[in-house]
Parts: C-alpha cells; structure tokens; sequence
C-alpha cells in the first residue's frame, strides 16, 4: 500500500521497481473533483482515491487550521482504507508521505501492519528555515512562532505511530528529534547520473530563437517556483551586478513565477517572485539577456545544465532540492550558499563554490571569477559529477527495496 495525496511524489522511482519485481501495489492519493474511487491502472497497480466532502470551520481557532486540515484528510484517506479493508484487502507494508495527515489515522484500519513513512522535515529546530537571517524571513511574532510550532502536531503523530522512516538527507534526518533519528534511515530517492551527464557539444535553442552552446558565459538557475526559500531576490541582485561587469553574459531562469511558492508564505499582491522584482526593486537588470523559462521538459532542463558556466544554488536550511545534485550530475561548476543542505553536497573549492546566503556581493563576484576562469574550473566540474555518484538512482531504490522487505513480517 503507497498513500501519498500528489501520489506519485517522491515514490515516482520506486512504484515502478516494486511492480517489476512482481509487487501488488495499491495507492490512496486525493482527487479535486467526484469521481470513480478506485482507477484500475494495469496488472498489479490499483489506484484509490478520496474526495474532501467539507474544508476548514468558520470559527476554527487560526493556529489550529492547519491540524485540523490535516485531520480531514487523514480522515479521508483512513475511509479509503477502510472500503479497502472491507472487501477483504490488507497489505503486508504501507508506505507514505505524512506531510499532508493522510497517514494520520492508517494504524486504526490496520494496527498490525507496518508503516514507512516519508519523512520530509520537522520544524521548530535551530540553525533551519525557522531562524535564518534575512530579509525576507524577519524576527517571527508570538502568534507566527506558535503556528510553526503547530506544524509539528501532525509530525509528531506520525514520528510516534511509524515502524521506520526513511528521509533523502543528513540534513533533515538531524533536524527529527532524537528518538525519532534511532528509527529513520537516510536513503536519497536517487538521480539518474547515467541520463544526467555532461556533454561539451550540448547546444539549447530557446523559442524566441537565441541559441546557446556549452562554453558560452551561461548563468544558470532553477526554481520549483521562484521565491526567497531558494534565494531568487540574492540571486537577481547579483545578476545585476554581473550584468554591469560582464557585457556578454546571459541568464536562464527556470521555474514558475506564481505568488503561489513552494515554500513559505504566497505573496498577498498576487504578482510572483520575478515580476515583483521586476517592478518594484532597485536592480538594473537586463531583461534582454534575461531569460525565464517557466516550467520545461526534463530533457530541456538537462540541456540547461549541460551549457552552464555557472549554476547558482541558494537555499534556506530545509529540503535541499533534486535540481542541484541533477546539475552536479551534469558536470555543473555549483555556486551555493553557506547553508546546511547546501554544505552537505558542496565543499567550497573542492567540487563547487559556497557563499554566504545574505551576500549577494560575494555571490556576483564569484559568478564573475568562475566565467573568468571558465577554462580552468573542469577539476571542479569533474568532482561535482563524481560527488553526485553515491546518490546515483540505481543504488538507492537498491537500498529502499531493501528497506521495505526486512520491514515486512514473513508469514
């Protein structure tokens, strides 16, 4: 059993190695709309879905709506279940993702079962995203502190009821309390470093016809969605400063430019990221040579990587994204910031740059030193790609299907 509510998520990898090796799968994830629950996909893959019937009370206490979103769901997905366990169905394993409460209430439909949970972060902890210096992260209220407190209700749960965890990263299994540590291990969900390789005869056309080859003075950076969590408003400030340095240079942005992030609080002016610093800041940015891409294909995105000069990484101390070690993989010269996620895959002058998060000074400069020096950073280049080898896709689904069996109780 796979619940996950954007199923297939971080599983998108191990679903299918689990139905190769003649697994039963089924899934429990969330539909927007009515419809038929249960969508027979092919031999051994059910798909369930469930439907919430009612969103959050009129007069739910605002530090309690996002438990109590939370709550509804887990008390979806648990009537899924249930419907499942009805007609005879138990699963010798569950899998998921707690993040969103699906998992919340599994373990009273199936007590005995065991449960691998996804698990993604825990907030509340120094030196993460909680407590960064920056702009737009200031000095949190009473009422902010103790709605980040509350995220952890749902966690904390799930941490208590869980068999064994499974977390992508050093990081975020040192942010989980001590206890919980004892009981989750670190496998990354993988990347194809096979597919995702260097190539020096790489050549990207964009559609508005400008052509671009490895080797050309080539910043590149890429964003689920733009926003301060991954450093769009450093990033842009140093581009202006390199823009004025450097006459030939050129930026490719990808992600999307929504008010809607993936982490953190939505603009309330309804404009994204990047056009909020289009029109409101003080940067002299050439939009000319300024390039953003929205969301593309992975096979353009592989092109990206491969014609950068310089790919710029910046995040807060949370999830560290799969786009850095898929540029790393590509032979990538990473310019990232000094923070924890960061500093776990990138050793400053060993296979990549660092900088501090907050200096977009220093960023602009090193951007400036690394298209100076573009013919002599290939050691870097080359030790990024080799770093990224122990999180190479085909070793850590080894290690998952691992994992999941000696979870499962032989008969």
């Amino acid at each position: 059993m796979c619940i996950h509510p954007n199923f297939p998520g971080q599983f998108k990898h191990l679903v299918p190695q689990l139905l190769k090796r003649g697994d039963q799968v089924h899934t429990i994830s969330r539909r927007k709309k009515s419809k038929d629950s249960c969508t027979f996909i092919h031999a051994g893959f059910y798909q369930h879905t469930y439907f919430l019937s009612r969103g959050n009370g009129r007069d739910t206490h605002p530090l309690a709506l996002e438990t109590e979103s939370k709550i509804l769901r887990g008390e979806a997905a648990a009537r899924a279940a249930l419907a499942l366990k009805r007609e005879g169905y138990c699963p010798d394993l569950i899998l998921g993702h707690p993040g969103w409460g699906d998992m919340l209430f599994i373990s009273d439909i199936w007590p005995n079962i065991p449960q691998l949970h996804y698990v993604e972060f825990f907030h509340c902890q120094a030196g993460t995203d909680d407590d960064i210096q920056d702009i737009h992260s200031p000095t949190k209220d009473l009422h902010e502190l103790a709605r980040t407190r509350m995220k952890n209700a749902n966690l904390l749960l799930n941490l208590n009821q869980m068999t064994w965890g499974l977390t992508p990263t050093k990081f975020q299994k040192s942010v989980l309390p001590s206890w919980a540590q004892l009981k989750t291990t670190e496998i990354h969900d993988g990347i194809n470093t096979e597919w995702m390789h260097p190539d020096l005869n790489a050549h990207l056309q964009l559609s508005n016809g400008l052509e671009f080859k490895a080797g050309d003075p080539i910043i590149t950076f890429v964003n689920r969605t733009f926003e301060p969590y991954r450093g769009i408003h450093i990033f842009m400030e140093a581009l202006s400063i390199v823009q004025r340095k450097h006459s030939s240079v050129q930026a490719l942005l990808v992600g999307k430019d929504t008010p809607h992030v993936s982490y953190g609080a939505s603009r309330k002016d309804g404009k994204g990221w990047l056009t909020a610093i289009k029109e409101q800041s003080n940067f002299e940015i050439d939009w000319k040579r300024t390039h953003s891409l929205g969301t593309i294909p992975h096979q353009q995105l592989r092109l990206i990587y491969q014609v950068s000069a310089a790919h710029v990484y910046f995040s807060y101390p949370f999830v560290l994204s799969w786009s850095l070690l898929e540029a790393m993989s590509c032979g990538c010269l990473i310019i990232g910031s000094s923070t924890a996620p960061v500093e776990e895959v990138i050793t400053h002058g060993k296979n990549g740059f660092l900088v501090p998060f907050q200096n977009a000074s220093a960023l602009a400069e090193t951007i400036l030193v690394a298209l100076s020096k573009s013919g002599s950073t290939q050691a870097l280049r080359d030790q990024a790609r080799s770093s990224v080898k122990s999180y190479e896709l085909s070793i850590c689904l080894e290690r998952q299907l691992s994992l999941i069996d000696s979870l499962i109780v032989k008969p």
